[in-house]
């Protein structure tokens, strides 16, 4: 079977390339050498993988390194995004941190078939969206079924892909026809709930633990407490995990091994992030946090590894390597 992605082998032999390039503090290599075997991904099942800090030195700097080692590769590449939490747009809060992260991870730029999300971006459209605080609580919601439909029936027809598995497309082709042929009423019943073949994505977030979805009794009441203005009376610690939960989910979904579909076995190296300016006070130390809590609080590993580079980190992150 041809592999679309940077395969085990071709991870450890790569990591001999850096040290030509860059100075290497002590124990460089052997650092290089854990990546590798964290980024392949094993034939059978998934392996827990942790969230890595480095303390930055004056003598060298090992992110330098660590972007020329993932971005190797004449045709395919480790799927990677790259932060810098002094920088915009990492500089400004969790939302846009993690906007940026999904825009680097969705790229066709890793030499494989990219990597499709859909509860994120549902996520984060929702955030961008006002409702009037005055109008009648009906018409607020048709209208914001209606904003739904016509998002899902573009996103739809954007995502077709262009190549790939037969079975996949005529899928995606078929799902498209579909909801652009049923009637409003029959979306209103899909994003219910009540139709759970079309509405799967919309479900997940009813059964997800952040924001008490069930006191929304359905996702329209819980999809306009997203919106901007009634969010207002939810906590932000509460969203920016509902994002990060909604991200890693889709990270989870995209890795999931399906026997119909071929190209789910080509994902042989796990994605990568990077982190840049750390420090337990800034976003990135936020971002730090939020990671642990969500992947503490589901219980649910994601198939990213995560590479931090910043100042000495609080005593309560798990992983340290200085």
């Amino acid at each position: 079977m041809r592999r679309s992605e940077v395969s085990g082998r071709e991870l450890v032999g790569q990591r001999q390339s850096p040290a030509g390039r860059d100075r290497l503090p002590a124990g460089g290599l052997e650092f290089f050498a854990l990546l590798a075997r964290l980024l392949r991904r094993p034939r059978r099942g998934d392996r827990r993988l942790p969230l890595l800090w480095l303390v930055r030195t004056d003598s060298s700097d090992l992110m330098v390194a660590l972007r020329r080692f993932l971005g190797q590769g004449p045709r395919r590449r480790v799927p990677h995004a790259v932060l810098d939490a002094a920088a915009p747009p990492g500089a400004g809060d969790v939302p846009a941190l993690l906007r940026e992260l999904h825009r680097q991870l969705s790229l066709e730029a890793f030499g494989a078939a990219r990597l499709r999300f859909r509860h994120y971006p549902l996520a984060d459209w929702l955030m961008h969206q006002s409702l009037s605080l005055g109008a009648d609580a009906d018409d607020s919601r048709a209208g914001l079924v209606r904003r739904l439909r016509d998002r899902q029936g573009t996103r739809t027809a954007d995502a077709l892909p262009s190549g790939g598995d037969a079975v996949g497309i005529a899928s995606q082709v078929l799902l498209w026809l579909v909801r652009r042929a049923v009637p409003s009423v029959v979306f209103r019943a899909a994003v219910s709930g009540r139709v759970p073949v079309l509405g799967r994505h919309y479900n997940w977030f009813m059964r997800q633990q952040y924001l008490a979805p069930r006191q929304s009794v359905t996702f329209l009441g819980f999809a306009e407490r997203l919106t901007a203005g009634w969010r207002d009376g939810e906590q932000p610690d509460q969203v920016n995990k509902l994002l990060l939960h909604a991200f890693l989910e889709d990270l989870r979904q995209a890795y999931r091994r399906r026997p119909w579909r071929p190209s789910d076995w080509r994902r042989t190296a796990y994605p990568a992030l990077l982190v840049d300016h750390v420090a337990p006070g800034n976003v990135g130390g936020e971002l730090v946090r939020l990671i642990g809590d969500v992947r503490t609080e589901t219980g649910r590993n994601d198939p990213l590894l995560i590479v931090v580079s910043g100042g000495q980190p609080h005593r309560s992150c798990p992983n340290r390597t200085h």
